[in-house]
């Protein structure tokens, strides 16, 4: 794959935004926030697929804001963000910080035994050494991830964003964790909204497929706001809906920060006559055609603030 940075940067040595391949929506929307100028990356992959970076137009001694969220192609746009940073590095640029919203392999956080890899720590290694000197990111999968990390690390919490979006639902609400794993995040967003809370815990089998789910709370006569950090193919989301309905609930809608919907998500979505809306932040891009249920909210302005603090 073959880069080449289609806007010239200009001589002033200020702060840039560095668009990649995954998200370039996002890229703009944050380089209005913080009023930085941008650059954009075109790709032409060579015929084996390998990547190779060409930046001519990098200024020496400038800031630059490298934004990737990598999704649909995750592996490519990973070394995409690697080559890019080096080569800022390589031109003796004052700072690189990667701004990566939805953090890949950020499940891959524990060691299940000695035979599986830790997958995060492997991809914060790869960025030190590529030269990333901070990471901005938004709700790692666990509070212990950033302790692989030897360089500062911003893990941006959507629990105030959540709060104001979920106040805005209509309805007698409770909050829903659909595992033990969403339960701090739930609790925090219920005490600061006063609103009640429940919790599915659940049961699973030796290969990894949920057996058994019992509900922890009253939810009959309410709307069920389901809360997590990531909808991913959904199959957990839809099994909860199923059981809240099934103990009387009159609606149920869900609330996550990051919308990967990979595989038969979406399908999934559409199809649940117990789901009435999914709401995700813009982590990542949305199609918003492909599914009616599904509606994104905005989160560059929370990035942009925690740009800004770095800088303070």
């Amino acid at each position: 794959m073959c880069l080449r940075l289609i806007r010239n940067f200009g001589t002033a040595p200020v702060p840039h935004i560095l668009g990649l391949s995954s998200h370039p929506e996002l890229a703009e929307r944050l380089s209005k926030a913080l009023g930085y100028k941008i650059s954009h990356i075109s790709s032409n992959p060579f015929s084996n697929s390998e990547t190779k970076i060409e930046a001519p137009f990098l200024h020496p001694n400038s800031s630059f804001y490298v934004v990737q969220s990598p999704s649909s192609n995750i592996n490519n746009q990973i070394m995409e963000l690697l080559l890019t940073v080096q080569t800022c590095r390589q031109l003796h640029c004052a700072n690189v910080t990667a701004i990566i919203p939805c953090f890949p392999y950020a499940r891959s956080d524990k060691s299940e035994g000695k035979n599986v890899a830790i997958g995060l720590k492997l991809i914060s290694r790869m960025l030190e050494a590529a030269g990333v000197q901070h990471v901005i990111t938004v709700e790692l999968h666990s509070d212990q991830s950033e302790g692989f990390f030897n360089i500062p690390v911003t893990n941006i919490q959507t629990t105030d964003f959540m709060c104001k979006h979920i106040a805005d639902i209509p309805g007698d609400l409770i909050l829903v964790a659909p595992d033990a794993g969403a339960m701090k995040k739930v609790s925090v967003i219920a005490e600061k909204s006063g609103l009640p809370f429940a919790l599915i815990h659940k049961e699973r089998d030796s290969d990894g497929t949920i057996s058994r789910m019992t509900l922890v709370g009253d939810v009959s006569g309410k709307k069920s706001v389901i809360v997590d950090d990531m909808a991913d193919t959904c199959g957990t989301l839809t099994k909860a809906a199923s059981l809240l309905t099934s103990m009387g609930a009159c609606d149920v809608e869900a609330v996550m920060t990051h919308g990967i919907l990979s595989g038969p998500a979406v399908e999934r979505i559409n199809n649940d006559p117990n789901i009435s809306g999914l709401t995700v932040t813009n982590t990542l891009p949305q199609n918003l055609e492909s599914c009616s249920k599904l509606k994104v909210i905005d989160i560059s302005e929370l990035i942009a603030k925690s740009v800004k603090k770095t800088l303070s």
